[in-house]
């Protein structure tokens, strides 16, 4: 058991340490996932999608195929929604588990030296800048609906933005 408490971080100020412990292992096994499956993928971004009817045509200058709102968000029993498609692929699914390990990582350092600064600020902004993702997915392009899946991304996200921001000053010393 020594053993095995001696690759822990420390804790002598408290419990943050052990949680970017558990975030990071959990990011890094959910990047691992999204190179095996798309199927957690999806289960996270839950949203079908058919193709947007009101961007213009074609033109020398322009393709709608390039645009960002190429899709929009099906409504059900529509003509179109027996076509309508999600928006998980295997490039999308990749992305994802690059940032999802790179952020990992960056929690995993940050868990054992949350008295350097730049760490701290950096596992800080995998939690903001994952937040803000999974916020945008679900106001803006639709592609998340709050239910039981998204509640740990949402959870860690916000939890571990609010609890790093207020506890930075008993972590970093200035």
């Amino acid at each position: 058991m020594d053993r095995i408490l001696s690759f822990l971080p420390s804790a002598e100020k408290g419990y943050l340490p052990y949680y970017l412990l558990v975030v990071s292992v959990v990011a890094v096994a959910n990047a691992l996932q999204n190179l095996a499956t798309l199927h957690y993928t999806r289960r996270t971004y839950n949203g079908r999608f058919v193709r947007n009817q009101s961007l213009p045509k074609a033109t020398t200058s322009s393709n709608p195929d390039d645009s960002v709102a190429k899709l929009v968000p099906a409504t059900p029993g529509s003509k179109d929604a027996d076509k309508a498609q999600d928006q998980v692929s295997p490039l999308a699914a990749r992305l994802f588990g690059t940032y999802t390990f790179m952020a990992g990582v960056i929690r995993f350092y940050a868990c054992y030296d949350l008295a350097n600064p730049s760490l701290y600020q950096l596992a800080i902004w995998t939690h903001l800048i994952a937040a803000g993702h999974f916020t945008s997915e679900m106001l803006v392009f639709k592609t998340i609906r709050f239910t039981g899946p998204q509640a740990f991304p949402f959870a860690a996200a916000y939890g571990g933005s609010l609890w790093m921001i207020m506890q930075y000053g008993h972590y970093v010393a200035n």
